[in-house]
């Protein structure tokens, strides 16, 4: 007998709730006085909260707790910066798990947290909460950290001013080993090593001048204006307009609104290429563009203003068999790329496999485009990824098979795509 779409999401809140429990962080820091509270990636694998997971986590968990999800952020927040900055892993239980640190490509600001950033999806993960359950009052307790965040984004890492924000490692996009930075980073050898011994690099030329933002993007080692992390600046600075103006703050509403038309205008102008018809990011001072073909140029799908030639022109990239139309969609490098690998290739990410977080932003994007069926078949291959192989890191989008980390809780944005379809509760 074949299953009602309301008894299978009744299966998927079921594994998700049980996943998120078995993930579920709670204890004492000594080192910043503070009870902690959130759902690790993966206890085996990554132990600690990461800044865009703990936001994808949160908008999850405000289907099944809104007030554990309201928690989840307020442990992300409890270290925010004296400048408004949050760093992008809190190492909560550091001294019971330090054999794990030595598999972390990173830069420390303290002990405890790191000095890089990840894409800037708080306020998405803020929305989601307030208006799922937590309201107000939890809208009004976070919204000034929040606010801080997004004017800490413009002021350190809009140099120019262009509405752009810019990374200064490849870490920093969430795409860790894109090979859209292989030739701009100096990677020789396209496996994690390589990686690593770049990214040494990297970290040797910006300890020499002591991480000073400003004299990393003078040194222009790496500066990196990325297609996910503007695109998601962008969404994300259009919804905190929107918490503002509902907090009563039409001011704060007006120039964040701004800001979002002004990042999406630059994106718009300067990383749209016409010719091959895909966005590219933009690397070093100059703003060259860097090489495209992966999914990366997908997510701007999402973006409030785009024309509507350039959206049919990703729409059929997404359609393509020697681009994204794998079987099991959205790969995170196009078929034709020469990097391609579907399959997984020792620790090096993003090299080809399906991520599911991806796969959300892009059917989401369809979605606005009009394309529900498109977006539909994204979300159902996603479901059958995970009934396939589990809740697992990334998948290989030819076979369906699962890699990398087990458990893995941003893979249960399954239950946000297969919810929002059956129930109508959509995030915007």
């Amino acid at each position: 007998m074949t299953r009602t779409d309301r008894e299978r999401l009744g299966d998927l809140r079921t594994a998700v709730t049980a996943l998120y429990r078995s993930n579920r962080q709670q204890g004492y820091a000594a080192w910043c006085d503070r009870e902690y509270d959130f759902v690790c990636p993966s206890p085996g694998t990554y132990p600690f909260q990461w800044f865009w997971d703990s936001c994808l986590h949160a908008i999850v968990l405000s289907r099944l707790d809104p007030d554990a999800a309201a928690t989840e952020l307020r442990t992300l927040l409890a270290n925010q910066h004296p400048d408004g900055f949050v760093s992008h892993v809190t190492f909560w239980q550091r001294e019971e798990r330090e054999g794990e640190l030595a598999a972390y490509l990173i830069d420390w600001r303290t002990p405890w947290l790191t000095d890089s950033m990840q894409p800037p999806i708080l306020a998405e993960a803020v929305a989601a909460v307030a208006w799922r359950g937590a309201g107000d009052s939890f809208l009004r307790e976070l919204l000034p950290a929040v606010r801080a965040y997004y004017d800490w984004c413009q002021r350190v890492r809009d140099p120019d001013g262009d509405g752009l924000i810019v990374v200064l490692e490849p870490h920093e996009t969430g795409m860790d080993q894109s090979p859209t930075f292989d030739a701009y980073l100096g990677v020789e050898d396209a496996t994690s090593e390589g990686f690593a011994t770049a990214w040494r690099a990297l970290a040797k030329a910006h300890a020499a001048v002591g991480r000073d933002p400003q004299e990393m993007v003078d040194l222009d080692r790496f500066v990196v204006a990325d297609l996910l992390v503007n695109t998601l600046y962008a969404e994300n600075q259009r919804i905190l307009a929107e918490l503002l103006a509902e907090s009563g703050d039409e001011t704060g509403a007006s120039e964040l609104r701004r800001r979002a038309a002004k990042t999406a205008a630059t994106l718009l102008e300067r990383c749209w290429e016409e010719t091959g018809g895909e966005f590219h990011g933009l690397a070093g001072r100059r703003g060259e563009m860097l090489p495209g073909g992966t999914v990366a140029g997908l997510v701007p799908l999402l973006l409030e203003g785009l024309p509507e030639s350039a959206a049919e022109r990703l729409v059929a990239r997404v359609q393509a068999p020697d681009q994204f139309a794998t079987p099991f969609p959205v790969p995170s490098v196009a078929r034709s790329h020469p990097a391609y690998r579907p399959e997984a290739v020792g620790k090096a990410l993003w090299r080809g496999p399906t991520w599911i977080n991806t796969n959300w932003y892009v059917a989401r994007g369809l979605r606005r485009r009009g394309c529900a069926d498109l977006a539909r078949a994204i979300e159902d291959a996603s479901l059958a990824l995970v009934q396939r192989s589990g809740f697992r890191e990334y998948y290989n989008p030819e076979s369906g098979t699962g890699y990398g980390a087990r458990n893995f809780a941003w893979s249960a944005l399954v239950l946000e795509m297969f919810a929002g379809r059956v129930e109508g509760d959509v995030l915007a």
